[in-house]
């Protein structure tokens, strides 16, 4: 199995609750195992705003939500836009 995390720090006219839905909602249609979206509990200034853990039977399904058109749709419309930093890991569970 592969875990994908991402931790996304975007401006403050980013609507976290929106892309939230719409990351979760990509479930309904695309080969993921477990999917959740977190926001940040403001403990530490530094930190992101947003995070994203999904896991994934292979790299074959990774690829897939990774390139997805909706996903890509969401990435273009609802984060560039808005995004100051983001960070990423994937690794065999």
């Amino acid at each position: 199995m592969i875990r994908h995390i991402v931790t996304l720090k975007l401006n403050e006219n980013a609507s976290l609750e929106a892309i939230k839905t719409k990351i979760l909602n990509l479930k309904n249609h695309l080969p993921i195992k477990h999917i959740e979206v977190g926001f940040d509990i403001r403990f530490d200034k530094t930190a992101s705003d947003l995070a994203i853990i999904a896991d994934f039977e292979n790299i074959k399904d990774l690829e897939t939500y990774a390139n997805d058109e909706i996903h890509q749709k969401i990435i273009k419309e609802d984060i560039k836009p808005f995004l100051i930093s983001r960070c990423a890991v994937d690794y065999e569970v």
